[in-house]
């Protein structure tokens, strides 16, 4: 049986997919992410999985007249024009949840970093200061007010392990209240809420946990900002440009809150010489928080099953716009 063929567009997230992919198609391997380049590799593709800073854009849809099915590399679609493969009656695939847990503890671990003071205390202890424990403050986070912008997935995560982990006390803002859905939130002790400024303007340390969309895009911008307290922090393990960084910067940099923890950048990676990364009130990580040598794993088998099915006329289980199969389970 003749294989399909597979445009992958950089390296998966774990060896084993790559194996698993290798094993069942014909795979054209590329780290040229110019449109170009990807538009004349994938004139032969039935199928094609990519990763970040890597996007699909209509111009390669168009040059892929055998396309079945597109796939990022894990849990994200922000890099692929999601909207005009469902035009076209293309399946566009993902790993969705796989990196719940990863991310959340990331995002918990940012947040007692930066309510701890580590990085200020391990560097003055790097530069045999000692007596930097009675200079620099560190907070009990028991009590403190944690406001988490979102509830999927890694946003629950993220809520219970501070609530009931760490005794936090937590609200999450979801754009419209369901009693039924969101009782596993009052369980846990943690407030749901459609009042977004009531998260901004309450919390101690805030945690974003939302898609990247047209409606997200800048959603925290210098509005937002104006209303955290000068001793708030904002975590954002989700997608940089949910913030506009320019106004992150100009806050931060003015005090007008007390810090910041990034793992995911506008654009990304960052520029070098970004001045956000020099700031002594920020912590910054390379987009790592869902990528665990556990998660990646489970995002790369995941991943690679998944696109070998839609290829070979099967249905996906994990399909990030489902209205393209019909009633039967067929593509429309």
């Amino acid at each position: 049986m003749k294989k399909p063929k597979i445009l992958q567009i950089l390296s998966m997230y774990h060896p084993e997919g790559e194996r698993i992919l290798a094993d069942g198609a014909e795979v054209i391997w590329t780290d040229n992410i110019e449109t170009v380049n990807l538009c004349k590799l994938a004139a032969d593709a039935e199928g094609i999985v990519l990763r970040a800073p890597a996007r699909i854009t209509r111009e390669i849809i168009d040059a892929a007249p055998k396309l079945r099915a597109i796939s990022g590399a894990g849990v994200g679609l922000d890099n692929i024009d999601v909207a005009y493969a469902t035009s076209k009656g293309i399946p566009v695939l993902h790993a969705p949840s796989v990196n719940a847990a990863s991310t959340a503890e990331h995002a918990v671990m940012l947040i007692m970093a930066l309510g701890k003071n580590l990085v200020p205390f391990h560097e003055e202890m790097s530069s045999g200061n000692y007596g930097a424990r009675t200079l620099l403050k560190s907070y009990e986070l028991k009590g403190k007010k944690a406001g988490i912008v979102g509830f999927g997935s890694i946003a629950k995560e993220t809520a219970k392990r501070l609530k009931l982990g760490l005794g936090m006390d937590v609200s999450a803002w979801v754009r419209r209240y369901d009693e039924k859905k969101h009782g596993m939130a009052k369980d846990w002790g943690i407030t749901i809420t459609d009042d977004l400024e009531s998260i901004f303007r309450e919390s101690d340390f805030i945690s974003l946990h939302i898609p990247l969309n047209e409606q997200t895009r800048g959603l925290v911008g210098k509005e937002k900002l104006a209303l955290m307290k000068p001793t708030s922090y904002l975590i954002n393990t989700a997608r940089g440009g949910i913030v506009n960084q320019t106004d992150l910067y100009n806050a931060l940099k003015g005090g007008e809150i007390a810090g910041a923890a990034l793992d995911v950048f506008d654009p990304e990676p960052p520029k070098a010489d970004d001045p956000i990364l020099s700031l002594p009130n920020v912590i910054v990580t390379p987009h790592i928080g869902g990528t665990t040598v556990e998660c990646n794993y489970i995002m790369s088998t995941t991943v690679a099953k998944n696109i070998l099915k839609a290829v070979n006329g099967g249905k996906p289980d994990f399909v990030g716009n489902p209205e393209v199969f019909n009633e039967k389970g067929g593509v429309k």
